[in-house]
């Protein structure tokens, strides 16, 4: 009994080891503008340059912008590929290789590489969100078994991480802009023999927990999304609501789904975790990770530099058409830039007494946005299934790193999936409209603006 006691004991221990936090202290929170960057990056370049140091970021909106249709361009369209992954020569980079990018060269040997240009570190937010980070980094806290977060608003709650959960926290609340809204954004399916499943939709989020007048009953939603179905004509009128709390273990998702076949609103209690989404992905594989992190422990790997997408601007242009950006088997190499990044490296496996589909994800966290990058998504036998790449925007007239899409591609079946790409639309990503009254984001809206 006693050793049954003894080991009960460690791995409580253990377990609350993987979810404890506590409020960094005054001295740490003072190195945020220092030798780490306003969100906790680090200033410095690396060793061999290859990485540079942070000087600020893009801060001012391009030359001629804003157009009417809002498409930024590359800032670095001058830059030239350094040199070129293939599954040929992959051995040589292996070790800053996201698991996700070398099953992908595997199973794509002919289609797959990644070219690789100099790195530029763009990043830049508005002053008051460096500015929250600092105040709010010797209070926050996560709070319910690390399912929720508190002594935070209006910024990353844990900019000096100590553990993975922390890590993924700051991805899942980040800043993208007060709101997200897209005109017309598509969600695809492109399959390896050519087929193409296409949806276009309209998209608005708003994220409560950065306006400016936030109670602290609106900071604990810190995400309200809604789409309307544009395309193909059997969805139009579709739409889908939901709501994210930072406090999900005590608030969990809100969502509603309105079928206009029906004329009628309904509670969508599964539109959360591994429900399936379209035919490759679920619920959660959107943004490569989000809503709860209950349903896993994570673990944090540490830092280290890897290749990634990165200013992508020229990818998610609206110029280019559909087929030309997303061909068998995967997003047109050409069209992607690479950039070496210092990243987080956290590894999530199921928690005991939860259930998920995947039983572990690898995640690369951007230091300089807080973004997952990269994922890698693996089977009950610990075989890699699925993987993620996002493919963030510059937009420096806020300034924020946000919008773009990100894709899952499905080993399995040979298909990937891209969501929330306006390619080929009349539109770009919008960051700068007033954020929508909350009566906009209610089921009696959502049924409104249906057909």
């Amino acid at each position: 009994m006693k050793k049954i006691l003894t080991i009960v004991s460690c791995v409580a221990l253990l377990v609350a080891a993987t979810t404890a936090s506590a409020a960094i202290s005054a001295a740490d929170a003072d190195r945020l503008g220092k030798d780490l960057t306003p969100v906790g990056a680090e200033k410095a370049g690396n060793a061999d340059g290859t990485i540079p140091a942070w000087e600020g970021g893009i801060t001012e909106a391009f030359s001629g912008w804003k157009s009417p249709d809002g498409d930024r361009p590359n800032p670095f369209a001058e830059d030239k590929v350094l040199f070129t992954i293939t599954a040929e020569n992959m051995a040589q980079y292996v070790d800053k290789l996201p698991d996700a990018a070398q099953a992908m060269l595997k199973a794509y040997p002919a289609d797959f590489k990644m070219n690789v240009y100099p790195t530029h570190r763009s990043a830049a937010y508005p002053q008051w969100y460096y500015d929250n980070i600092k105040k709010n980094a010797t209070t926050a806290e996560m709070i319910d078994d690390g399912n929720g977060i508190a002594g935070s608003k209006a910024s990353i709650p844990f900019p000096i991480p100590q553990n993975g959960r922390e890590v993924v926290w700051n991805h899942i609340v980040r800043f993208q802009g007060k709101v997200k809204q897209t005109d017309e954004a598509n969600e695809l399916v492109r399959y390896s023999n050519g087929k193409l499943l296409l949806w276009s939709l309209n998209n608005t989020i708003n994220y409560p927990f950065y306006a400016a007048d936030a109670s602290d009953d609106d900071a604990q939603v810190y995400l309200k999304y809604n789409s309307t179905g544009l395309k193909p004509s059997s969805d139009s009128g579709a739409g889908t609501l939901a709501h994210d709390s930072t406090r999900p273990g005590k608030n969990p998702r809100k969502a509603w789904t309105y079928d206009p076949g029906e004329r009628r609103v309904r509670r969508a209690p599964n539109l959360a975790f591994d429900t399936p989404d379209r035919p490759i992905n679920v619920v959660d594989d959107f943004d490569n990770f989000s809503g709860s992190p209950e349903k896993y422990d994570f673990k944090l790997i540490g830092k280290q530099e890897m290749y990634v997408p990165y200013n992508n601007n020229d990818l998610n242009s609206i110029k280019h058409s559909v087929d030309e950006v997303f061909p068998v088997p995967f997003v047109k190499s050409d069209l992607v830039r690479y950039e070496l990044h210092r990243v987080w490296v956290v590894e999530a496996t199921v928690a005991s007494g939860q259930r998920h589909i995947y039983a572990k994800r690898t995640m690369y966290i951007d230091e300089d946005t807080w973004t997952i990058l990269a994922s890698g998504k693996y089977d009950k036998n610990g075989n890699m299934w699925r993987t993620s790449f996002y493919y963030p925007v510059t937009a420096p007239e806020i300034p924020v790193t946000a919008g773009g899409f990100n894709t899952t591609s499905d080993l399995k079946k040979n298909a990937y999936y891209p969501i929330f790409s306006v390619t080929g639309n009349k539109k770009s990503y919008n960051f700068l409209d007033e954020p929508k009254k909350a009566s906009f984001f209610t089921p009696a809206a959502v049924r409104r603006r249906g057909r």
